[in-house]
């Protein structure tokens, strides 16, 4: 299912599904989401907290249903990342959003919401900025221009570029198409063994992370390994890892370095693969659809999306 495409003035729901922020930055996102042209309704998770969570399980479900079900709201922007997504998958009333799809974005551990939704409801969403971490101090002409053709364009993304000075690179050569899906990596690895967990068969994984030692790169993509993932998948998009680096052990023994990690681990199966894509945890970034039918060619090292996202 694809949302319905935006326009200027519509409505739409800001939730926090994740972790907290202050009501401060809650205000800054209010206005950065009026600034591009959208008329925001801050839901009560936006203002809770529950510990690290940005309030409790039950509060945050029903943000995620009632901005779903209300028919004035057009579209839900997540406030932030963090924790907490996967605490909220068996509460969300998947029913309700089969008969209203709406535009939804976010990324990080809104990976979780994003493979629930794909899976149980079939439904397109975005892995682009948040609200109030990316939309406030980041949205630089890049970042920009790719957020706004999917929140206002019925076209195809087409070849997403890298930004200026970043180059996609190969790991694996060949071409293949394939339904887009993944996120990032820690998400992919906690809903394993679930209801909600990814599917790869005959599509393309996109993988990112932040802030992981090599060796738990190692030991997640492992996981996917050994799920069947990798062997199932047509294609992989390694987008960025950001800020993860080799971990020193007892005796000064080293991690070994990611591009070694993936090659040992994904490269073995011989799948287009290419690495480098500036999507995750970094910006300038692209927002670009799950769901849709995109070709990966490695030789070229490009990233065509081939549909439209919305109707």
């Amino acid at each position: 299912m694809k949302p319905k495409v935006l326009k200027k003035g519509d409505k739409v729901a800001i939730i926090s599904p994740a972790s907290p922020t202050t009501k401060e930055k809650v205000e800054k996102a209010r206005l950065a989401v009026e600034k591009i042209g959208l008329t925001p309704i801050v839901y009560p998770s936006c203002l809770s907290n529950h510990g690290h969570l940005s309030g409790t399980d039950n509060i945050r479900a029903k943000d995620i249903n009632d901005a779903f079900e209300n028919k004035e709201i057009s579209g839900i922007i997540c406030l932030k990342g963090g924790y907490g997504t996967p605490r909220l998958l068996n509460l969300i009333d998947y029913e309700i959003i089969k008969k209203n799809p709406k535009y939804f974005i976010g990324y990080s551990d809104i990976t979780g919401l994003h493979i629930a939704l794909n899976k149980m409801c079939n439904l397109v969403t975005y892995h682009g900025p948040m609200a109030a971490a990316g939309w406030i101090n980041h949205l630089d002409d890049y970042t920009l221009e790719y957020l706004e053709k999917s929140l206002y364009s019925k076209e195809s993304l087409g070849i997403i570029e890298n930004p200026e000075g970043e180059k996609i690179e190969t790991l694996y050569s060949g071409t293949c198409e394939g339904e887009i899906v993944g996120g990032n990596l820690s998400l992919l690895v906690t809903t394993l063994g679930s209801p909600y967990e990814i599917d790869t068969k005959d599509k393309i994984i996109f993988i990112e992370e932040v802030t992981e030692h090599n060796y738990k790169i190692d030991r997640m993509l492992m996981s996917l390994d050994l799920a069947g993932k990798f062997s199932d998948c047509s294609g992989i998009i390694l987008g960025t890892f950001s800020k993860c680096e080799p971990d020193t052990k007892a005796d000064n023994f080293k991690d070994l370095d990611l591009m070694t990690v993936f090659n040992e681990i994904i490269g073995k199966y011989k799948k287009p693969t290419v690495y480098n894509f500036r999507a995750g945890h970094n910006y300038p970034q692209p927002t670009f659809p799950f769901g849709v039918k995109v070709k990966l060619n490695a030789d070229d090292a490009t990233i065509e999306f081939l549909e439209p996202s919305n109707i």
